[in-house]
Order: C-alpha cells, then structure tokens, then sequence
C-alpha cells in the first residue's frame, strides 16, 4: 500500500535535542557525509598558536642576536677608523710620531745651566743643531708634497731640508752665546737681524707647538722643578735626522769650517 511522501516540517529544537534526534534515527544520520564535512572544515590545532609562539620567540632571539653582532661590527670598523685618522694626524712629513709617550723631569738641573760658566759653555758647544739639516731625494719629497729646497752640491739629486725643531734649537744656542759675549764684552760676528728673527722663531715655535702641561708654582719665580711630564721621544727624531743626514756641520762664521762634508755623529743633546 502507497502513503504519500511525508512533508518535513523544519521546527526549531534545541543542540541536544537534535544530536539526539540524529543518533537515534540511523535512517537520517548520513556517516559519509559527515565526514566528509568533518574533513572539509577548518581545523583547529591547540598546538597552532603555541608553535607560532615559539617561533615568533626563537627567531626574535636570533634577529637580535643578529642586529647586536652588527652593531658592534660596525662600532669596532668606525673605532678603528677613528683611531687610524688620530694616528695620522699625529704622524708628521718624518712619520714620527707627535704623541708624548717619553717620561721626563722638567727644569731639573742640567749641565746646561751649570753654575761653572766653562761647563756650561763646553755643553752647549756640543749641541750640533746640524744634525738636523737633511738630504731627501726627490720621490720623498713628492710623496710628502714638500716646498721646493736647494740642491747639495755633491751631485746626489738629493734636496737640503731643516727639522724645525733643530732650528729652534740652533736660534735657543745662538741667543745663549750672544748673551755670554755681551756679558764678557766679547765681540759678536751674527748680525742684530738674526738674533731679532730668532726670538721671533722661538714664539711662533712656541705658539705652534702648544704644551699644555700644568706646572705648579711656589709664588716667587719657581715653576714646575722637578715636575714628571710626557714628552715626544727626540732619540727617535735624532735617529731619523741621522739616516738622512745632508753632512751638514752647523758652526759659527768666525770659525772657518765648511759647513758640508764636516759630518758629525749625533747631535750632543742630553736631558
């Protein structure tokens, strides 16, 4: 016998109700397609946003692990950098060195101001501010775009150049032997000129070669004896101006020596 097709009514029931309904009705529970809507869903991992996490934590771990090596790779090249430009401004034309790294006592009692005038003299008679008159030869004197100079006489192509600092120490002994003639009423061959642009030279010397070495004082015309303070090493200027020596001999003009071809070993001066 026929019956008519029944007519489903959709009526609003509750979750449980329905789960119910499904369970105990095999004939409306579809096992394939709810599988098959299982697997087609988006599925929710609870290990999801914890793996997440811990890669989010390990990588920013090692993004500023990263970033810190960098910076101090670049610190050290810009550390680097910095101390190699201080370097260089503090080589001079000889490649020496302007830093003071020499230990000395200042304004201590020296044979150069000894109360015995004859001692005195015979220690300043052997400075030899010659030694600083070099020979350079020409690729040198390009390479540290030197001004011209004259040439020596011994045709070696080689250029006469002075340390100014042996200058200073020439125009210091020539004031000193002027002063000790005057006083014994000697006669004096260097003209009032030089003396005039040896004074001048010693200033500029000074105010170019600034020391800012603070030196204490008792108040009455005493400053700095005994006082410890860096200096730069003049043994390594007398061993550079020895390598490139001109044979230069620096004398005075009454005394009738050559100044070339008179070579003289070191230059006499001691702390």
């Amino acid at each position: 016998m026929d019956f008519p097709p029944r007519k489903r009514s959709f009526v609003k029931v509750s979750m449980e109700e329905s789960y119910d309904d499904d369970q105990g009705s095999s004939d409306q529970y579809d096992v394939s397609k709810a599988l098959l809507a299982a697997s087609s869903s988006p599925r929710i991992s609870n290990r999801g946003p914890k793996s997440r996490k811990t890669w989010l934590k390990h990588n920013t771990v090692t993004t500023l692990l990263i970033f810190a090596f960098l910076v101090i790779a670049i610190e050290s090249i810009y550390i680097v950098e910095i101390q190699r430009r201080a370097n260089r401004r503090f080589l001079g034309p000889t490649g020496l060195s302007h830093e003071r790294t020499v230990s000395r006592t200042i304004y201590a009692h020296s044979k150069y101001m000894s109360n015995d005038e004859e001692v005195a003299s015979e220690a300043w008679d052997e400075i030899l501010a010659g030694h600083g008159v070099i020979a350079l030869n020409a690729d040198y004197v390009a390479a540290k775009k030197l001004p011209p100079s004259v040439s020596l006489l011994d045709n070696s192509g080689n250029f006469m150049y002075v340390i100014e600092a042996y200058h200073a120490m020439h125009c210091t002994k020539v004031i000193r032997e002027h002063y000790i003639l005057m006083e014994q009423g000697r006669a004096w061959n260097w003209s009032r000129p030089h003396d005039m642009h040896c004074f001048d030279a010693l200033r500029q010397y000074i105010m170019c070669n600034i020391d800012d070495t603070i030196l204490w004082t008792n108040g009455h015309r005493e400053t700095g004896h005994g006082q410890e303070k860096k200096c730069n090493d003049w043994d390594a200027l007398r061993a550079y101006a020895e390598s490139k020596s001109a044979n230069y001999f620096d004398v005075e003009p009454e005394k009738g020596i050559m100044h070339l071809d008179n070579y003289h070993a070191g230059d006499g001066l001691t702390w």
